[in-house]
């Protein structure tokens, strides 16, 4: 197995398995997903992909996607990394911040108690 390809493989295992960390080192992982963002900008893109030479102009979550997805294109690939890495942030901030998660959960159950009560 190719080592780049390796490192690239225990990142996405990293990264998606950031909501299930210890609250204790939650924390630090809530950050991750921020950090990988901005490093794919400031790099147009992830080093690793840009050293990895057999990718032929793919990325490598692609190689993940397409025996699931075949016909997935590279821009459809991209949506679906942020999008995983915007769920991976925000169940890793619904987790840190329980008491938001009730507050919101409580909210919704009184309007919906006052919509019963009108009723």
């Amino acid at each position: 197995m190719d080592p780049v390809f390796a490192l690239h493989l225990t990142f996405v295992i990293f990264f998606l398995s950031i909501p299930f960390w210890p609250q204790r080192y939650l924390i630090y992982g809530a950050l991750a997903p921020i950090t990988l963002a901005t490093v794919w900008q400031v790099f147009r893109g992830c080093p690793l992909t840009h050293i990895q030479t057999n990718l032929n102009d793919e990325y490598f979550s692609s190689i993940l996607i397409k025996p699931f997805i075949p016909n997935v294109t590279n821009e459809e690939v991209s949506r679906l990394t942020y999008w995983i890495l915007l769920v991976v942030a925000t169940i890793a901030f619904f987790r840190l911040c329980p008491q938001l998660w009730e507050k919101i959960f409580q909210r919704s159950n009184d309007d919906n108690d006052n919509k019963t009560d009108q009723n």
